[in-house]
C-alpha cells in the first residue's frame, strides 16, 4: 500500500481506545484451563450474539481485497465476492451445521480420524495446515501498520502479531469472541461513516453511478463468466473453513448454530453492500495499479480527523479477527497438551512466512484450489455410512491435490486446461466413486 491516512492526535486516540477496550472484552472472563474443548471451543458454550458477532468478524480478513475488486469490476463483486457464499453458507447451516455439533470432533482432522482413522487424521491435517495458517493475514495486518506508520513491513507483522496474540492467548476461542463482538462493530462503523462521508463529499449514489464506466455497471463485468463461475466453484472452500467448523462446534446448541449462520448471511449482505457502495465512489479517484488501495484513498480523501481513526480500526479488526481465527484452528492441528505453546508455534511460523514470503496473500486463491477438490467429497461423506467404503483416504486426498498441481504446471509448457480446482473435484468425484462402486463389488 503505497497511499497512507495522514492521521491527527485525535485519529491515533480513537484507535488506541478502541484496542484498549477490545483488549479489556477478549480478557473479560477469559479461561485458563488448558482443556482442549475449553480453549478452542469455549466450552461448547456459544451463544447467538456471540456466536454471530465472531462468524461475521472472522469473515473479512482480505477486506482490501474487495475494494480491489470493485476498482477492477464494478458490481461484478457482489456475484463473486457476495452470493455464491450467501448460498454456501446456507447449505452449511441446513446440512452440516446439525452434523458437526453433533460429532465430538474438535476440527476438521479430528472428524476424519472419526469416519476413516488415523490415517485420514495424518493427510487431512496435512492439508488443513496450510489452509488454517495465518501467515497470509499477518501479512496483510502487517501491511496496513506499515502504509500507516512507515515502519518496516517486517517489524510491522511482528506488531499486528503480538496484537493479534495478545486478544486471545489467554482465553482462546472464549477471548476470541469477545473480542469479535468489538470488532464486528468497529467493522460496520468504520465503513458506515466512510460510505456517509463519500456521499456528503463526492456527490449522491445516483450522481455516482452516472459517473461510472459502462463495464462496471453489468454483469459479468470485464472477467466474464467463466471467472464468475470459479469464483462460484472458490466459495466451495466454505465447507472446510476451519473458522465455521470450530465455532459450529463451540455453539451452546445445533439451534444456536443454524441461526447464527442464517443471521450472519443477512450481516454479510449489509457488509458486502457497504463496501460495494464505498468501492463505487473510489473507481473515480484510483487507477487499477492502485487498486489494492481503493478504500485508504477514498478515506484519505472524504473522512476528517477522528472518522478516518475508526475508520482504519474497523480495516484493523477484520483483518486481526480473521487472523486470530486462523490461529487458533491452527493451533489446534499441533499435538501438544499446551495450547498456548501451540499458538506460539503457528502464530510464529506464520509470521515467518509472511516476513519471508510477502507475496503470501496471492496464495489464498492457490491453497483454496488445493484443499477444496482434496478435502470436500472426504468430509462430506464422513457423516454419512458411505464413509466406510472409502478405503484408501490418503489416494482419495492425494490424487486430487496432484491434479490441481499439474493443472496449474500444465500451462507453462503450452497446455490449457480447465480451471484447476474444477479438474481438482472431477478427479475427486471419480476416485471417491471408484472406490464406493469397490466396496459394493466385493462386500
Amino acid at each position: 500500500m503505497t497511499e497512507r491516512l495522514t492521521l491527527t492526535t485525535a485519529d491515533v486516540l480513537v484507535i488506541g481506545v478502541i484496542l484498549l477496550i477490545t483488549i479489556w472484552m477478549s480478557h473479560r472472563r477469559a479461561a485458563t484451563s488448558s482443556d482442549a474443548v475449553d480453549y478452542l471451543l469455549a466450552g461448547r458454550t456459544l451463544t447467538l450474539p456471540f456466536f454471530v458477532a465472531s462468524l461475521v468478524a472472522t469473515w473479512y480478513g482480505a477486506v482490501l481485497g474487495s475494494g480491489e475488486f470493485i476498482v477492477k469490476t464494478g458490481i461484478t463483486m457482489i456475484l463473486c465476492f457476495g452470493v455464491p457464499y450467501y448460498l454456501a453458507a446456507t447449505a452449511y447451516a441446513f446440512w452440516l451445521a446439525k452434523r458437526i455439533h453433533q460429532s465430538d470432533a474438535l476440527s476438521v482432522p479430528d472428524q476424519f480420524a472419526k469416519a476413516y482413522g488415523q490415517n485420514g487424521r495424518f493427510w487431512a491435517t496435512g492439508v488443513m495446515f496450510i489452509v488454517s495458517s495465518p501467515a497470509a493475514y499477518q501479512l496483510m495486518v502487517g501491511v496496513v501498520i506499515s502504509s500507516v506508520t512507515g515502519i518496516d513491513l517486517w517489524l510491522s507483522v511482528l506488531l499486528g502479531t503480538a496484537l493479534s496474540l495478545v486478544l486471545i492467548y489467554r482465553g482462546g476461542l472464549r477471548s476470541d469472541v469477545r473480542a469479535n463482538a468489538v470488532q464486528m462493530i468497529v467493522m460496520y462503523g468504520g465503513f458506515i461513516v466512510l460510505a456517509v462521508s463519500s456521499i456528503q463529499s463526492l456527490g449522491s449514489p445516483t450522481d455516482m453511478w452516472v459517473a461510472l464506466p459502462d463495464t462496471h455497471k453489468v454483469f459479468p463485468g470485464t472477467i466474464g463468466w467463466g471467472a464468475v463461475a470459479a469464483w462460484w466453484f472458490l466459495a466451495l472452500q466454505t465447507f472446510i473453513d476451519p473458522n465455521f467448523h470450530m465455532r459450529v462446534a463451540a455453539a451452546a446448541t445445533v439451534r444456536t448454530a443454524r441461526r447464527g449462520i442464517l443471521i450472519s448471511v443477512v450481516l454479510w449482505m449489509v457488509f458486502d453492500g457497504l463496501q460495494l457502495i464505498t468501492g463505487l465512489y473510489a473507481v473515480a479517484l484510483v487507477s487499477e495499479s492502485q487498486a489494492l488501495n481503493a478504500y485508504v484513498v477514498l478515506a484519505e480523501r472524504v473522512l476528517s480527523p477522528v472518522w478516518k481513526g475508526l475508520f482504519l480500526s474497523g480495516v484493523l479488526a477484520a483483518v486481526i479477527s480473521t487472523l486470530d481465527g486462523y490461529a487458533l484452528a491452527s493451533a489446534a492441528l499441533i499435538p501438544t497438551r499446551s495450547r498456548s505453546v501451540a499458538l506460539l508455534l503457528t502464530t510464529g511460523l506464520g509470521a515467518t512466512a509472511a516476513i519471508l514470503f510477502p507475496s503470501v496473500v496471492e496464495l489464498l486463491f492457490a491453497v483454496a484450489n488445493l484443499a477444496v477438490p482434496a478435502l470436500l467429497l472426504p468430509l462430506l461423506l464422513s457423516f454419512t455410512t458411505h464413509a466406510r467404503r472409502i478405503s484408501h483416504v490418503g489416494v482419495t486426498i492425494l490424487m486430487p491435490l496432484v491434479s490441481v498441481v499439474l493443472a496449474y504446471v500444465a500451462p507453462q509448457f503450452g497446455v490449457q486446461t480447465w480451471p484447476p480446482m474444477i479438474i481438482g473435484l472431477l478427479v475427486s468425484a471419480v476416485i471417491t466413486t471408484f472406490q464406493i462402486l469397490r466396496h459394493d463389488r466385493t462386500a
